[in-house]
């Protein structure tokens, strides 16, 4: 179908809606329209001879070609740029994919993100690794790449965990012996910032979307005072009773390694509670609950 038909069949369509939908409460002028057509004269039609075929002919009109910018508006980049702390800052053009869930992935790690309605989508990801490669995945399966060296990476060390949807945890570092809300505690709470002596915490993915990836990663010097990292899930009345699937991150001097968590959780009469793992990142056992 010619552009000019699909617009003339627009256009027939739309005032077939228009009388379609028009108010029962007219019938004068139903009754006016049927007499006059009643009342017209007949029309004569001619037909060729048998002898001579009948032809269709159809004005053809030659394609619209898109606009110029139509494959420039189309085009996605990613680019990455380090920042202090071994940190990768994503900077994602899409206009294609406005307002779409993309999962953006780095050595192991694998959080949601949101392109903004405008196409373009800001996060910062903690290094795990020196080559600093990083891939964005939207939902029509179809990926970018691109890579930017993170060298500081080796100097530094994380830890981390990450989880889908409700399987929450949460990550405490607690440095020169601190406590729970002492000056060296860690956590979402109070998670620091870049250089800050006793480390800090970077909270990653979008909650917003549908399945959200999410994840909590803590960084602080390789050849700095020691850390107590602990883990905890707390128990809710969506946690209770089930059991919690997540994958614990670490990297030291640049080298990451992957690790599956299951955690089996109380019985919902221990809402309000939680589950402590402590001795991280060595060994993931539990070591308490209450």
């Amino acid at each position: 179908m010619t552009l000019a038909l699909a617009l003339g069949a627009g256009r027939y369509m739309e005032g077939y809606a228009q009388r379609a939908d028009a108010p029962a409460e007219r019938p004068e002028r139903i009754e006016a329209t049927a007499a006059t057509a009643i009342a017209a004269p007949a029309l004569r039609i001619q037909t060729p001879p048998l002898d001579q075929p009948t032809r269709l002919t159809l004005p053809v009109e030659a394609p619209v070609p898109a606009p110029l910018n139509a494959q420039a508006a189309c085009t996605v980049t990613l680019d990455l740029a380090t920042e202090p702390a071994a940190v990768l800052a994503v900077s994602l053009h899409a206009a294609c994919h406005a307002g779409e869930r993309v999962v953006l992935r780095h050595a192991g790690l694998a959080v949601t993100g949101r392109v903004s309605d405008s196409g373009h989508l800001l996060a910062h990801l903690p290094a795990l690794d020196a080559g600093g490669s990083v891939s964005v995945r939207f939902g029509d399966g179809t990926t970018v790449a691109a890579a930017r060296p993170v060298p500081e990476i080796a100097t530094l060390r994380r830890f981390g965990v990450q989880w889908i949807g409700e399987d929450a945890f949460q990550v405490h570092a607690l440095s020169n012996g601190a406590r729970h809300g002492d000056p060296g505690h860690v956590s979402a709470v109070d998670p620091r910032r870049t250089g800050d002596a006793a480390g800090f915490l970077s909270l990653l993915g979008d909650a917003g979307v549908a399945q959200p990836m999410l994840a909590e990663v803590y960084t602080y010097p390789a050849d700095g005072a020691p850390v107590a990292v602990q883990l905890e899930a707390a128990v809710t009345d969506r946690t209770c009773g089930h059991e919690l699937l997540a994958e614990t991150l670490t990297s030291v001097g640049g080298r990451p390694h992957v690790a599956e968590l299951t955690l089996a959780m109380p019985g919902c009469d221990a809402v309000g509670d939680y589950i402590v793992l402590k001795n991280l990142p060595r060994t993931l056992t539990m070591a308490a609950s209450g």
